[in-house]
C-alpha cells in the first residue's frame, strides 16, 4: 500500500511537472503553426524536444528516485530522448492520420489550424501516460 501512495505522489508530481512541459510544447507548437505551414509531424517534433528535455531533467532531481545504476543520467537522457523521438514521430503519425481522418470526414467548415490544436489536445494524454511510466522505469530501474 505504501508503494502505491509513492507511485501515486510521483504520478500527481509528474502531471503538473508535464503540464509545465506541455504549456512549453503547446506555445511553441500553437507559435510554429502560426508561422511556418508545416505537416503536423513536424510541428510536433519540433515543440516537443525543449518540453522533453525540461521533464527529464526536472523530474529525475525532483520526482524520481535515483537508484546506483552503472548508467550516467546523460546516458539516461540519451536513451529517454531516443525513446521520445520514436514516441513523438508514432504520435505525430497518429495525429497527422487523425488530421486527415476529420478532414477527409468532416461536413462542417473548421480553420485548419484551429483542427491542429485540436489534433494536439487529442494526442497529449497518451504520450503523459507512456511518459510517467517509461521515466519512472527508467530512473528507479535501470
Amino acid at each position: 500500500m505504501l508503494n502505491l501512495k509513492k507511485i501515486l505522489r510521483q504520478f500527481i508530481k509528474f502531471l503538473f511537472l508535464s503540464g509545465i512541459g506541455w504549456l512549453i510544447d503547446f506555445i511553441l507548437y500553437f507559435i510554429l503553426t502560426n508561422v511556418f505551414n508545416f505537416k503536423i509531424i513536424y510541428l510536433n517534433i519540433l515543440s516537443s524536444i525543449p518540453a522533453v528535455t525540461f521533464v527529464f531533467f526536472i523530474s529525475t532531481r525532483k520526482i524520481f528516485t535515483k537508484n546506483r545504476s552503472k548508467l550516467t543520467l546523460k546516458e539516461k537522457y540519451l536513451i529517454y530522448f531516443l525513446y521520445q523521438i520514436i514516441l513523438i514521430v508514432s504520435i505525430s503519425l497518429f495525429g497527422q492520420y487523425l488530421y486527415l481522418l476529420i478532414l477527409k470526414n468532416i461536413t462542417i467548415k473548421i480553420e485548419l489550424k484551429i483542427l491542429k490544436i485540436i489534433i494536439k489536445l487529442l494526442i497529449t494524454p497518451i504520450t503523459m501516460l507512456i511518459n510517467f511510466i517509461v521515466m519512472k522505469f527508467l530512473i528507479e530501474k535501470l
